[in-house]
């Protein structure tokens, strides 16, 4: 009886933990060693709701993914509450060698997935002599949310929108070919796709000027603001990644075109949005490459206010605290 209680109760925490720990090392010896001598820990999720797939995904940690899988690891399997497969998530992550490794280890990709890897014949082959796609060509797509915060549905409904939610993963990895052979099937141009933001903005964030030029020739519109960030396409390239503390797309946004530093988001502007997010490398990107820490939003905020109205977050202390030690502060 105490080891079915056992069984029923699945690993225990410290060695699901000690997985996960392993698979971000990078550790296949650990790996190997806790799957054999507990084959359940091959689906056990972590407590942000994690498989181990994910997990090495995350960590872009590709060569682990063939010991897991031949280890019963599930590549089925969503990340917590979202829809993302470790397929799925690995292309809109842009972990392109553990997407290969997946598909290599007999995981078929999707519409969604096919866009994001940029595989054309794959893409090509979901749609019928007719142009109409097939049935179930998506079973993913990105993470969607309503005003009021509820879940949208994933994949999305209609045609249209399934073709558009391939379209904005694709465009985000700056797929071209497959960006192209996508508009012409009819995709919703103003479809929006995670962060409420469409392929244009996504496009701008990949930053390949081709992908940009394809767009706005289908007609893509460029001044459409996204709902959560506020920004114009051209804006969210840097505003989304500084708001995430993704400092080295904020570093490739700059290197590529310095002028983003002065554009405009709801909260102000890249700086602003970085100090918002506790981000200190990337405010000191962006203080480098000519932001100006006068700058108010609507609210007569500077990015200081901003980090300093966050005293809990220990990202937004340490960026209070570089700003004014670095910059003189505004006269109100």
């Amino acid at each position: 009886r105490a080891e079915v209680a056992r069984r029923l109760a699945g690993p225990e925490p410290d060695r699901v933990a000690r997985l996960h720990a392993a698979i971000r090392a990078g550790d296949a010896a650990a790996v190997e060693g806790l799957l054999g001598a507990e084959p359940a820990l091959a689906d056990a999720r972590d407590e942000e709701g994690s498989t181990p797939l994910t997990a090495a995904v995350d960590a872009h940690r590709a060569a682990l993914i063939p010991l897991l899988l031949r280890h019963g690891a599930d590549p089925h399997l969503v990340y917590a509450h979202s829809a993302h497969t470790p397929l799925s998530w690995a292309v809109t992550i842009e972990a392109h060698d553990c997407a290969r490794a997946l598909v290599a280890g007999g995981v078929e990709p999707d519409l969604y997935a096919a866009a994001g890897l940029g595989d054309v014949a794959r893409v090509r082959a979901f749609f019928g002599p007719d142009g109409r796609l097939r049935a179930r060509a998506s079973i993913t797509g990105s993470s969607r949310y309503a005003a009021d915060g509820s879940r949208l549905p994933c994949p999305p409904e209609t045609e249209a929108e399934i073709v558009a939610d391939a379209l904005y993963v694709a465009a985000r990895g700056g797929q071209e070919a497959a960006v192209r052979e996508l508009l012409a099937h009819g995709p919703d141009l103003s479809f929006r796709a995670f962060a409420g933001a469409t392929s244009l903005h996504w496009a701008y964030f990949g930053g390949v000027r081709a992908v940009v030029a394809l767009l706005l020739a289908a007609g893509a519109d460029p001044a459409l603001r996204d709902p959560v960030l506020g920004c114009t396409p051209e804006a969210f390239g840097i505003c989304f990644p500084a708001s995430v503390a993704w400092v080295s797309r904020v570093r490739r946004r700059l290197a590529e075109d310095p002028r983003l530093v002065g554009v405009e988001s709801a909260r102000g502007g890249p700086l602003h949005e970085a100090a918002h997010a506790g981000a200190v490398e990337a405010v000191k990107a962006l203080m480098e490459a000519g932001a100006d820490p006068a700058r108010r939003n609507a609210e007569r905020q500077t990015a200081l206010d901003l980090a300093r109205a966050r005293p809990e977050h220990a990202g937004c202390v340490a960026v209070a605290e570089w700003l004014a030690g670095s910059a003189p502060e505004p006269r109100r």
